[in-house]
Formats: structure tokens, C-alpha cells, sequence
């Protein structure tokens, strides 16, 4: 339809340009000595409109004659950068489908565009840092550095490859340097946070983790187990002073010290330090935040707390947080201890029904034996060294005491004896062998409880810490 169009508007023009000769009687005449020429106006006007074309044309392929060799190295140059486009882009997809040996191959011919140069070397540097053909990498670093461009791209792949090679305190002064740059990216922020890791430095990796916090820059699962190592390692590194303890903890933020686990291991060393009522304060201020079976350990093991206060705080978390079985298991093992016989069943059944471990069966067992009931005791025994069985031994020890003796080191778990120890179930007071019981609690007894005519000090003489009886 375009080019119809085109036709009817010459069309047009053509009957325009007739219809205004008719009207034009004009002559031109030009003397050139000893010549005379008369032209007509319409006539004269063709002449120098069709030497206008003339004269264009000839100037325009003059020009182009003249630029030929312009547009020929122009043309070479184009498809160089189109074939170094392609080799970066070849480079790329080699690093991402693990096709390492063809990265460097196609690096080399990136390298004719020196604005494809310094990408393709940093990428085949990581490729050749994967193949552990250090020379090769190194050379590969060596051309990126030539392109000022790439500093800052040359300075975080550099980082990244000192943290593969374990090389903490080299990534840390690159790191640094990208920083006094002003380059706080996430990328450069997350290298800081391995290195960091690596070289123990947790003040500044939990600095680090607040500036990422503050950016909304990480999943919130990952930011919190960092935070939790972090805070738990500066707050270990200061075990058996407790004035160490105090100031790490007070150096936390809010958000950090609500989190159960680092309350949780604050309140340990405190407690080993002899700072209990504070220890006691920091758990309780966790608990009511967020539940954590280490706090609930814990707070249970507090000696210094007595029974009843301990049963009173535990069943008011009780009713904010449900029935986790460590809880449970928690307040039977408290109810034992002030005798509270039919209580204590019924937590430790609810324990071992939610969640069968070693410990729960064996706390079970246990208050069965107190009570003379033999074969409920065996069959509680039984179910625990099946389930002990069935895990590894580190396992089964934490099992059969607390969780809080497995403790998160370097992704592991590390066993601790002294969390072991300290974990182990609470003992029966004396008074439990008494014939009598109290008043309040005498309707919760279990009807095959020992009677005061058959009961005698060792037969009830409290084992629960101490291992079943075959």
C-alpha cells in the first residue's frame, strides 16, 4: 500500500509542475561572448534541478570511494567484537555447565576485544582456580588486572578464591580493601562473613551479620544460625569469668539475646561462673520470648531455683507453647523430684508418646522402679536400649541426657562432658522414701506405690540418675 501511495503523490507533483508551466512565459538568455543562448524559464529551471542531481551523485560516490577503506576496517572490527562477544558468552555458559577445560579455550579468543578481555580472564580464572591449575590461574589474573575497569571484579574474585583455599586472613585484607573503596555490596558483605568464620574473628562476623540484618539481605533461617555461632563462640571464649561473660552479653543487641540458644549457653557459663540469679534472669527473658528445648534444660537444672518455683515457671511456658516433648520431659523428671508421683507418670508418658528417645523411656523406667513396678520398668529399659541401638553413640548419649550436650562447632556435633554431666537426671531427695506422702499430692499417687509396711530405704533409695539393673 506504501508504494501506491508514493505514486499517487508523484503523480500529483507531476501534474502540479505542468499545470504552473502553462503559466510560465518567462526566457533565460546567457551571454558568453561570442555567444548568445536563450533558453524558456521552465526549461532553464529542469536544467538546474537535473544538474543538481547530477552533481550530488557524483559528489556522494566520490565520498564513498574515498571512506572504502574506513568502512572495510570498521566491518573487520565488528565482527571481531561480534566473535569476542560470542567467545565471552561461550565462556559463561562453559563456567555455569562445569565444561572447564573448553572456558579457557574460548577465554583466549575473547581476549582480541579488550572490552571482553578482563570479564573472559576473571571467568577463566575461576575455572582454572576449580581445574587447581594455580599458574595458569594466576596468568588468567594477572591479564584481568590490566583493565582498571575490573579492579574491583579482580579484588572480590581474588577474596572469594583465598576462602576456597582457606586462607582466611588474605581474604579479610581484600575484603577490607573493596570496603575502604565503598563497595559494602552483599556479595563483598557475605565473603567478609566467611572469612571472618574461617579466621575466628566472631566480634566482626557478628558486626557484619547486623549490617546484613539491617539490609534485609539474607533468608532469615541462615542469618539466625549465624548470629546463634557468632554469639556463642565469643560468649565461649570467655568460660570461667564471669565479668567476661556479663560484658559479651550486654554487648549483644536485644533481637541477639532473645535468641534461646545463646540465653541458654549465657546462662551455663554464668551458672559455672557462680552468677546464677543472673543466669536465672537471662533464661527466663528468653523463654518468655521463644521457646528452645536447651533453655528449658537449662532452666530446669538450676539448682539454685527451688522445685516448685521451677515446675510453676515451666508449666506457664507450658501453656503458651504446647507440649514439647523435651518440656515434658523436663517437668517430669521435676515432678520426681518433689514426689510428685502421678504427675511425673503422666508427663513422662505424654514425653515418650510425642517423641520415643533413650531418655524419656529411661526417666520412665526409672519412676517405675521407685514405685516397685518391675515389669513396667523392664519394658521402659527395653524400649530405651532399642532406641539407643538404633542410633550412633554420640547420639545416644545426648538422647539419653539433654540436647544442650550436643552443642553446633564447625557444622558438627561436639560432645561435652561437662553438659553431659551437668544434664543428668535430677536426683530423688531423701524425703521421697518417707511413708508418707504430703497431703496435696496424696490423691496423685500411683496405687502400686510402696506402702510403709514393706518399704525400706534401699529399696526406694533413688537411682534415677544411675544406670537400669539388668
Amino acid at each position: 500500500m506504501r508504494w501506491i501511495a508514493w505514486l499517487l503523490l508523484a503523480f500529483g507533483a507531476a501534474v502540479a509542475v505542468a499545470i504552473l508551466a502553462r503559466f510560465n512565459y518567462g526566457n533565460v538568455a546567457i551571454l558568453w561572448p561570442p555567444y548568445r543562448i536563450e533558453l524558456s524559464a521552465n526549461l532553464a529551471l529542469a536544467l538546474l534541478l537535473l544538474g543538481f542531481v547530477v552533481l550530488y551523485l557524483l559528489l556522494r560516490g566520490a565520498a564513498r570511494t574515498l571512506a572504502l577503506p574506513q568502512r572495510v576496517r570498521e566491518y573487520r572490527e565488528r565482527r571481531a567484537q561480534e566473535r569476542a562477544a560470542l567467545a565471552l558468552r561461550d565462556t559463561v555458559l562453559g563456567l555455569l555447565e562445569g565444561r572447564l577445560a573448553r572456558v579457557d579455550k574460548a577465554a583466549q579468543l575473547a581476549q582480541s576485544n579488550p572490552a571482553t578481555a578482563a570479564p573472559a580472564a576473571l571467568i577463566a580464572a575461576r575455572a582454572s582456580h576449580r581445574l587447581q591449575q594455580w599458574s595458569r590461574r594466576d596468568q588468567w589474573l594477572a591479564d584481568a588486572a590490566r583493565d582498571d575497569a575490573a579492579s574491583a571484579a579482580l579484588l572480590t574474585t581474588k577474596a572469594e578464591m583465598a576462602i576456597e583455599q582457606q586462607q582466611p586472613q588474605a581474604a579479610i585484607e581484600i575484603v577490607e580493601r573493596l570496603h575502604s573503596r565503598g563497595a559494602r555490596h552483599i556479595v563483598t558483605m557475605r565473603l567478609a562473613l566467611a572469612a571472618y568464620e574461617q579466621a575466628g574473628d566472631w566480634e566482626r562476623m557478628l558486626h557484619t551479620l547486623r549490617l546484613i540484618a539491617g539490609r534485609d539481605a539474607m533468608p532469615a533461617p541462615a542469618l539466625r544460625q549465624l548470629r546463634v555461632t557468632a554469639a556463642s563462640q565469643l560468649l565461649r571464649a570467655r568460660a570461667g569469668d564471669a565479668a567476661a561473660v556479663r560484658a559479651a552479653w550486654r554487648s549483644f543487641k536485644r533481637d541477639e539475646q532473645a535468641l534461646p540458644e545463646v540465653a541458654a549457653l549465657a546462662a551455663t557459663l554464668l551458672i559455672d561462673a557462680g552468677a546464677s540469679d543472673e543466669a536465672r534472669r537471662i533464661v527466663e527473658v528468653a523463654l518468655d520470648a521463644d521457646y528452645s528445648d536447651a533453655a528449658i534444660v537449662v532452666y530446669a537444672r538450676m539448682e539454685q531455683v527451688p522445685v516448685r518455683e521451677r515446675l510453676a515457671r515451666i508449666e506457664a511456658w507450658r501453656m503458651r507453647y504446647g507440649d514439647p516433648p523435651r518440656l515434658l520431659l523436663e517437668l517430669g523428671r521435676l515432678c520426681v523430684a518433689e514426689r510428685l508421683w502421678g504427675k511425673a507418670e503422666e508427663y513422662l508418658k505424654s514425653a515418650t508418646a510425642r517423641e520415643p528417645t533413650v531418655a524419656a523411656h529411661l526417666a520412665l523406667g526409672e519412676l517405675y522402679e521407685l514405685l516397685e513396678r518391675p515389669a513396667d520398668a523392664s519394658r521402659q529399659y527395653r524400649q530405651a536400649g532399642e532406641l539407643a541401638l538404633a542410633l550412633p553413640a554420640p547420639a545416644a548419649i545426648a538422647s539419653a541426657r539433654a540436647p544442650w550436650a550436643l552443642r553446633p562447632e564447625g557444622g558438627e556435633l561436639a560432645l561435652d562432658a561437662r553438659a553431659v554431666a551437668a544434664a543428668a537426671p535430677l536426683p530423688v531427695p531423701a524425703a521421697a522414701t518417707a511413708p508418707r506422702l504430703p497431703s496435696d499430692v496424696q490423691d496423685e499417687s500411683p496405687k502400686t506405690a510402696a506402702s510403709p509396711a514393706d518399704s525400706t530405704a534401699e529399696s526406694a533409695a533413688p537411682r534415677i540418675a544411675g544406670p537400669p539393673r539388668g
